[in-house]
């Protein structure tokens, strides 16, 4: 959901797969690897994408580094690839989030927190309304306009908040983007509250896209499943496609 590292890491992701590793990545579309942000050599997570059904569902595995899972998501995009409902179940801790639209779509029912003591509230459909995954095709969608330098605003909707915000996605240069793993060519943009005030209390994201196929390469924010602890925590995913 919105920072030169070419040791550590770089060599992780040259290691040769085993062929149980290979045997589990032909299950899945994607995969993203979860770093720490400010400790870009430690992988906390993979979140690995199952290709996408007849019905528009989906899911996502969270897999530990001892490959444990840890998170499971599922996905529907049958009222469109930018707003998906979703539920994400957190498996160490009695902890879960959704969105889910409304029968006469024209609310989305966010949700958090434990199974027991929900809390959840109803916020209305807005215009160019993203939700969850549905960000990465917002911006594959308008492409062009962000290319030539337009500002593009959208609503997301956030179910650990319990609103839907608008925000602004725009194109950056590299250096302004801190993002570690960069290279030559990617395109980079920059995700931010669209509100002066607003916008000293929210966490930007990031993204680095490769132009050849406009697939995400990279983000960097504020992850969506907390640590063992229950505390939030900022990762750079570095995205493949088996």
């Amino acid at each position: 959901m919105w920072k030169s590292l070419i040791s550590g890491v770089a060599a992780s992701l040259l290691l040769l797969p085993t062929a149980q590793a290979l045997a589990e990545e032909s299950e899945y579309e994607i995969i993203g690897a979860a770093y720490h942000a400010d400790k870009i050599e430690q992988l906390l997570y993979e979140e690995r994408y199952t290709p996408v059904n007849d019905s528009g569902k989906g899911e996502v595995h969270y897999v530990d580094p001892d490959g444990e899972r840890i998170a499971e998501k599922t996905l529907d995009y049958s009222h469109g690839e930018t707003s998906p409902s979703f539920e994400l179940r957190d498996l160490r801790q009695d902890l879960h989030w959704s969105a889910r639209w409304s029968d006469d779509e024209e609310q989305i029912r966010l949700t958090r927190g434990s199974r027991e003591e929900p809390e959840s509230e109803s916020v209305e459909v807005k215009s160019r309304q993203v939700i969850d995954a549905g960000f990465d095709p917002f911006i594959q969608s308008h492409w062009d306009r962000l290319m030539d330098g337009e500002r593009v605003t959208f609503h997301f909707a956030f179910p650990n908040r319990l609103t839907n915000v608008r925000l602004r996605a725009e194109r950056i240069e590299a250096d302004d983007s801190p993002i570690q793993k960069q290279e030559e060519g990617w395109v980079y943009f920059r995700i931010r509250v669209n509100s002066a005030v607003l916008s000293l209390f929210a966490d930007n994201l990031y993204l680095a896209y490769d132009p050849e196929d406009t697939r995400l390469m990279v983000f960097r924010g504020r992850s969506n499943i907390p640590d063992a602890d229950g505390e939030g925590r900022d990762v750079e995913i570095h995205y493949r496609y088996p």
